[in-house]
């Protein structure tokens, strides 16, 4: 899977969420999609993360995956 697939797929799950963090979130994971413009998103995946760890630990396993795949492609 490619960074593209992976942030729309958590674009589409932080959607879902019934959270305003999460709605925020996931305008800035839309806007990094549509500008591909990643810088600071990486820090946000990670202390929503932590934010979404006890109300929503898949959303934020997620979150942690998706930091990674950002770390990892040196984003």
């Amino acid at each position: 899977m490619d960074l593209r697939a992976h942030l729309e797929d958590l674009a589409h799950r932080l959607h879902l969420t019934d959270d305003d963090r999460a709605k925020d979130l996931g305008s800035d994971v839309q806007r990094a999609i549509d500008e591909d413009e990643h810088e600071g998103l990486g820090e946000k995946l990670n202390e929503s993360a932590v934010h979404f760890e006890t109300s929503h630990p898949e959303l934020s396993n997620v979150l942690l995956r998706v930091a990674d795949f950002l770390s990892a492609s040196g984003l």
